[in-house]
């Protein structure tokens, strides 16, 4: 009987510890496989920084060399992306418990002060004397932090290092493990911290006490990860958020998913959404448009349908700039036929195909608040007589700008032209006075 009962539970009891053996492996397979691709994941971005880091350095230093205004603006632009790309960079690394915080503030600052300079028009605002000095210093000291990078890079490849060791050595403060990464990036961040202070100017200044402010005017719930990638899906059109990846920011003024993808023929797509409200706050895609098939009109389209996708409405359309087959547009936002300035954005399209090939949305997201209604005390026939009288009024709607002491004011916007020549005049709607007077291009003027 028993030999029986044995004949029956053997086969039985073999294959559930085959089962069991099986599954253990697969669990193990399983494991396995995901911390293979958290380390590539990590290996990936850290060769990307000191790859970005390079660049950055070398477009400071082509920025130097450079004798034309819109090279520079076009270099500061560069100078501007890489810096958010480091920092994109940065934050895909395990290094939440580990100091860096002083060189991700540099990055920071350095993207800052490249956007105040490659936003403004350079041939009316030219660089100043400070100004080159601080392009210098920046040239100088990333220098230093591409070059302490670099050596970190190099000990990683020369021994093979894991990112997952430093993971679990800062989690445990495990000493006995290889802490060659982890010494050499508190080193990147003391030598930082230690840099001469830099005149970083006003703008920089102003933009870091503006965004500590405007950080609480942003409107919405806290979005989690899987919603920033559907926002991304959305916005670009793909039908899945595959492929997608984001990682939650909490350094700075405000919490921020980057969302990373890859595009066509292997180029990246990074873009940044505020976690409160999953507000879309940048976006770069660099890739080569080598042609132009598209008109204006089509690719202002483009432009308008990508706002419209992300909940950016009643944006208009104020200008326009078209550089290597790409065209930039200048949108400002109207709220009951008033232009409001302060919430301004730039969507870039390439010519080729209209896709979007960058948002600037700063402005406009962290300056979108709920106004008191303003009424002008002028009518538009009354502030019209404070204009020129050569000046032949081609258009004419109430703005809100802000005016130099950086306050907002209630203007009349006058759109017209002396001589073949293009001017925005911005008559005070309350007491008359002339707040601001811009000289656009003739292509500029055709879109508003």
């Amino acid at each position: 009987m028993y030999r029986r009962v044995a004949a029956i539970l053997f086969p039985i009891t073999l294959i559930a510890f085959v089962a069991v053996a099986a599954w253990g492996y697969q669990e193990h397979q399983d494991k396995n496989s995901i911390l293979i691709k958290a380390e590539n994941t990590y290996q990936r971005a850290f060769h990307d920084l000191n790859n970005h880091m390079d660049k950055l350095q070398g477009e400071l230093g082509k920025s130097l060399a450079l004798n034309t205004q819109k090279q520079v603006s076009n270099s500061m632009t560069n100078v501007w992306r890489l810096a958010y790309d480091a920092q994109s960079d940065i934050g895909q690394l395990p290094l939440t418990l580990m100091p860096f915080d002083q060189a991700e503030k540099f990055l920071s600052r350095v993207g800052r002060f490249a956007y105040s300079v490659g936003i403004r028009d350079l041939n009316k605002h030219p660089l100043n004397d400070k100004e080159w000095k601080t392009l210098h210093t920046l040239y100088n000291q990333s220098k230093q932090v591409r070059d302490d990078l670099a050596t970190v890079q190099e000990k990683v490849l020369d021994k093979n290092l894991r990112w997952m060791d430093v993971e679990l050595a800062v989690a445990t403060e495990d000493k006995k493990m290889d802490n060659t990464i982890i010494d050499g990036f508190k080193l990147v961040n003391q030598k930082v911290k230690e840099f001469p202070e830099v005149d970083w100017g006003p703008s920089v200044s102003n933009m870091e006490a503006h965004e500590r402010q405007r950080a609480k005017n942003i409107s919405g719930a806290k979005i989690t990860p899987q919603q920033a990638k559907q926002i991304v899906a959305r916005a670009f059109g793909k039908h899945s958020t595959k492929g997608i990846s984001v990682t939650l920011n909490k350094n700075g003024d405000y919490e921020s998913y980057s969302v990373f993808y890859r595009g066509a023929k292997n180029t990246d797509v990074h873009t940044e959404l505020t976690a409160k409200g999953g507000h879309m706050v940048w976006m770069i895609y660099d890739r080569p448009v080598k042609r132009q098939n598209l008109s204006m009109e089509q690719a202002l389209r483009h432009a308008q349908n990508f706002l419209n996708r992300i909940g950016y409405v009643h944006m208009v359309p104020i200008s326009h700039d078209e550089t290597g087959n790409i065209v930039s547009f200048n949108f400002v936002h109207r709220e009951n036929g008033v232009y409001i300035y302060p919430e301004t954005l730039v969507v870039k399209v390439a010519l080729d195909n209209g896709e979007i090939m960058g948002l600037q949305a700063e402005q406009y997201v962290f300056n979108k608040i709920k106004r008191p209604e303003i009424k002008p005390k002028l009518t538009k026939a009354e502030a019209k007589k404070k204009l020129n009288s050569h000046l032949k009024v081609r258009k004419s709607n109430l703005a809100l700008i802000y005016n130099d002491k950086g306050q907002e004011v209630l203007c009349y916007e006058f759109l017209g032209q002396i001589d073949q020549i293009q001017y925005r005049i911005f008559i005070n709607a309350l007491d008359g006075s002339e707040e601001m007077v811009d000289r656009i291009e003739k292509a500029d003027a055709d879109q508003i």
